[in-house]
């Protein structure tokens, strides 16, 4: 079984990499599985890749490389006894160190190969991301094999060759490729001939026995330098909604978050995402922030048409820097309480009892 690691900060393109690396592994005949791990107790990411018909498993209300490292190994040891794929891709949260992850993989006994880690930076952001968390933001560069400049087609010339330089110069043994990960620019076939090429891997260790080659983060809570404020969770609503107006709700929501945070801590940066299912279509709605520059997408993922009766499940996940998480709450719930108001749907807040904290098999 060969190992993925594509980490990257929270906003920087893991979610639509993957999908395309998926693509090309099936395409190839290989057998694939995929974790997602998210910082909440509500997830949206595996309901995305779930909805993409991906084999996947999400682990949430931590970090893998912090928290949730019992379920890691738990998790991973099912999938490749009741799987058995040829490749196992693991998105991380946008708050880990992915050599942690791997150290703590190297240790299991299960057969196992490391592709190159890799590192995602949206190159629009990468600089407000080091204002606001440098530490963490160095780390994560730092432990990269192969650094992806993703989003390029949001940034001039002169402001991507700025950050090649500085990538350069933070980590000059890493691979670094330009990419757009939602454009077809080759990219990713690139990335996909990188992370595939034999000979090149880590083999488990205790298969090799030795002892892991590095334990730099060993001691790190990568959540707790970060900086970053996490708020997720799950509004059950009632009422008229169609399609058009779900997109159209969520982004008047998240519009309102991110201006309210704005007043809060002008130059912070996260990553906010919402999602709702209406009849045969997954809505969801993020945005990403940096500085100054607040960009807002919408997706609609075609699925299994289900009978909704009028109830629906709103789901919400939410990560800034600088921010109190007590206000980062207060935010959220006031503007999804403003809006569902306006909209006439009557809604409550889903108590989540602890067996829901368990990985969500998709």
């Amino acid at each position: 079984m060969r190992v993925l690691l594509i980490g990257g900060f929270l906003g920087s393109g893991k979610t639509t990499t993957v999908l395309k690396l998926i693509d090309k592994l099936t395409a190839d005949g290989k057998k694939v599985a995929l974790i997602v791990n998210e910082v909440g107790e509500i997830g949206i990411d595996g309901e995305t890749l779930e909805t993409a018909g991906i084999p996947s498993k999400e682990l949430t209300n931590g970090c893998i490389c912090c928290s949730l490292v019992i379920n890691l190994r738990i998790t991973v040891s099912e999938i490749a006894d009741i799987y058995n794929p040829d490749i196992l891709i693991m998105e991380p949260t946008g708050l880990s160190f992915p050599s942690q992850i791997r150290d703590e993989l190297l240790n299991m006994n299960v057969m196992m190969s490391f592709a190159p880690v890799v590192t995602l930076v949206d190159v629009s952001r990468l600089t407000a991301e080091m204002n606001q968390i440098p530490k963490f933001v160095e780390q994560q560069l730092k432990e990269a094999e192969i650094i992806g400049i993703n989003k390029i087609d949001l940034a001039d010339e002169d402001k991507i060759k700025s950050i090649e330089s500085f990538l350069d110069e933070m980590n000059p043994d890493a691979y670094m490729m330009r990419m757009s990960a939602v454009n077809d620019d080759g990219a990713v076939d690139k990335l996909y001939e990188l992370l595939m090429r034999e000979g090149e891997e880590t083999v488990s260790m205790i298969d090799a026995g030795k002892e892991p080659k590095s334990k730099v983060t060993e001691s790190l809570n990568s959540i707790e330098i970060s900086n970053v404020s996490t708020y997720s969770g799950l509004y059950k609503a009632s009422g008229e909604l169609t399609v058009k107006n779900a997109g159209k709700l969520l982004e008047n929501i998240i519009a309102a978050v991110g201006a309210e945070i704005s007043n809060v801590n002008p130059s912070f940066v996260g990553h906010v995402k919402m999602a709702v299912k209406v009849d045969d279509t997954l809505v969801k709605v993020s945005q990403t922030a940096g500085a100054d520059d607040r960009k807002i997408e919408a997706e609609y993922i075609q699925q299994e048409k289900t009978e909704n009766n009028g109830n629906y499940e709103l789901r919400f996940l939410a990560a800034v820097t600088n921010v109190k998480k007590e206000k980062l709450e207060e935010i959220i719930d006031q503007s999804v309480s403003i809006f569902l108001s306006a909209k006439k749907l009557t809604f409550e807040k889903q108590i989540l009892k602890d067996d829901s904290k368990k990985p969500i098999v998709l």
